[in-house]
């Protein structure tokens, strides 16, 4: 069973909403008040040219033979009627199909006056029914009413011809020259309803094709601005022509902002030119900010042409990295676990065994500082142990919406309160009360357990003090919120930088090497990113990034 479902389908709706039928209506009276404006101005030039016949000598001759008064009649009302619907009556009449049928009835009755008064059949006159049977056919939607004029102006021809021919003034032959011409009339009447319906319908395609691709380009419209794949159009040299708001947010953009790729991100330049050139998608992460989030690139061609436009897909990459990293998370947990649980109990042996000798009176001074580091030493890997332990039990992080303003200082408390002496740890510049994020609480306050104590550490260590600060902010344009837990030591080095979050690298004595490890792993699968920084005035600080949670809580 094919699910795809026709894209005419899928916009049928909007295809044939009411807008479009106004529109197609409107096209149609358009049409028909063209055709009635070229018909109404043929009467006139009609006219015109019958009343000149008056002046040329040959013609009036002819004319006054038979009944000039009738055929001045008859083209002047002819004239008259045709310059009265030059104004607003004329918008009345061609509006109602019943008023059209009248005036050409009407047009019918002043041929028959003219032809009747120019000598009949024989005059050549009545050619003009033609032009009549043509309009009725074009302009009377209803076939039926436009074959009635074509009957009416056969009758017309041959009642005509009949009573010249009682009269004596026309031969018995003239009937037949009547009913050809009675025949032509009908044949062209059918002939043109025929073209005019093919016409009609051809228009209402082409009405129908033309609204279908306004709602197709409704629907595109729609479907861009508010999907969340960044789209960018950008010509042959790497400049943005067109952007729409994904794009914008995740690059960073200005509303309307048209800028090069080169101002954007010099990785995604050079992807783009390779791609120019190569025509080769090899897409590989990358980031506007260093605490922006991952992005990634694709191309397509809009024509095989060269120095054309080309599409530039721009997607976050964060739901990957954090798919990644969950998978990488189950497989290490499985192996950390079955590790853990071997080394486990060896090690408590090992501990033990180092306490007992340590206790023990045979064992000499030399001897028992051996203990001691075999003890102390037996501590950390069982504190390595814990945490790999901590890594093989994470779970999915369970986010709720929480208000900095109002968790963080709670937070600092509890924390203050399970510390064996006093710590000052200051918040600062906590901008506003609804600066809410979405996060796992629990994995939030073992993020910053690990990130106050290594601050107070290092401060302690390093700067001679056992303070931090906390500082909050919020970009603007993408709505971020920024955490920094900064504190007084030497900081990181320029060496350092690369591993900082490699597992089990550290620069204390002391230390697992798997607390920072551990750190950005939870802000990874919670979709918030952990960067390491220096503060405007040099002070080293570890910045946890967050998306902002879009309604205050």
């Amino acid at each position: 069973m094919n699910s795809k479902l026709p894209i005419q389908d899928f916009i049928q709706i909007d295809t044939f909403s009411d807008a479009d039928n106004r529109s197609r209506d409107g096209s149609v009276n358009l049409t028909l008040r063209r055709l009635f404006v070229i018909y109404n101005t043929c009467r006139i030039l009609l006219a015109i040219a019958l009343l000149s016949l008056l002046i040329i000598p040959n013609s009036a001759e002819l004319i006054s033979q038979f009944d000039r008064t009738m055929f001045v009649a008859g083209s002047s009302l002819l004239l008259l009627s045709a310059l009265i619907l030059l104004g607003s009556t004329g918008r009345w009449l061609y509006s109602s199909q019943t008023h059209i049928f009248g005036l050409i009835l009407f047009d019918v009755t002043l041929i028959a006056m003219i032809v009747g008064a120019a000598g009949g059949i024989l005059s050549g006159f009545s050619v003009l029914y033609l032009i009549t049977v043509f309009a009725a056919a074009t302009m009377i939607r209803d076939r039926a009413l436009a074959t009635v004029i074509a009957a009416i102006a056969v009758l017309a021809v041959l009642m005509d011809t009949a009573w010249m021919v009682g009269r004596n003034e026309a031969t018995i032959n003239m009937l037949l020259s009547a009913g050809i011409l009675g025949s032509l009339l009908f044949a062209l009447s059918l002939l043109v309803q025929v073209m005019t319906s093919r016409l009609a319908e051809a228009e209402a395609d082409a009405v129908n094709a033309k609204a279908t691709v306004e709602a197709l380009q409704r629907l595109n419209e729609q479907i861009i601005i508010h999907m969340e794949t960044g789209i960018l159009l950008a010509d042959h040299t790497g400049s943005a022509i067109c952007i729409n708001d994904a794009a914008q947010t995740l690059l960073g953009l200005a509303e309307g902002e048209r800028v090069h790729l080169l101002n954007i991100s010099a990785d995604l330049a050079n992807q783009y030119q390779e791609w120019c050139e190569t025509s080769t998608d090899l897409p590989e992460p990358f980031r506007i900010a260093e605490e922006g989030p991952t992005m990634v690139a694709s191309f397509v061609a809009l024509s095989k042409a060269a120095n054309q436009s080309n599409l530039i897909f721009i997607e976050d990459y964060t739901p990957v990295t954090q798919f990644a990293q969950s998978l990488k998370l189950n497989s290490l947990s499985k192996l950390t676990a079955s590790i853990a649980h071997e080394i486990r109990n060896p090690l408590g042996a090992i501990s033990h065994a180092a306490q007992l000798l340590t206790e023990s009176n045979t064992v000499d001074a030399a001897d028992g500082i051996l203990c001691d580091i075999l003890v102390s030493n037996s501590r950390r890997v069982s504190d390595i142990i814990d945490n790999v332990s901590e890594v093989s039990r994470r779970q999915a992080p369970k986010p709720t919406d929480i208000l900095l303003s109002s968790w963080l200082p709670a937070y600092v408390e509890e924390y203050r309160s399970l510390q064996q002496q006093p710590y000052d740890i200051a918040i600062s510049d906590l901008e506003a009360t609804d600066l809410a994020i979405s996060v796992d609480s629990e994995h939030l306050k073992r993020i910053l357990s690990n990130l106050f104590d290594n601050a107070l550490r290092y401060s302690i260590e390093d700067g001679d003090c056992s303070r931090i600060r906390l500082d909050t902010s919020i970009e603007k344009l993408n709505g971020h919120v920024h955490l920094d837990i900064v504190d007084f030591g030497l900081g990181v080095t320029e060496y350092n930088l690369t591993r900082l979050f490699e597992p089990f690298f550290t620069t204390s004595k002391h230390g697992s090497g798997l607390g920072l490890y551990l750190c950005k792993e939870l802000c990874e699968i919670n979709g918030a990113r952990l960067t390491y920084r220096r503060t405007k005035t040099g002070e080293s600080a570890f910045r946890i990034t967050f998306d902002r949670v879009s309604t205050p809580l």
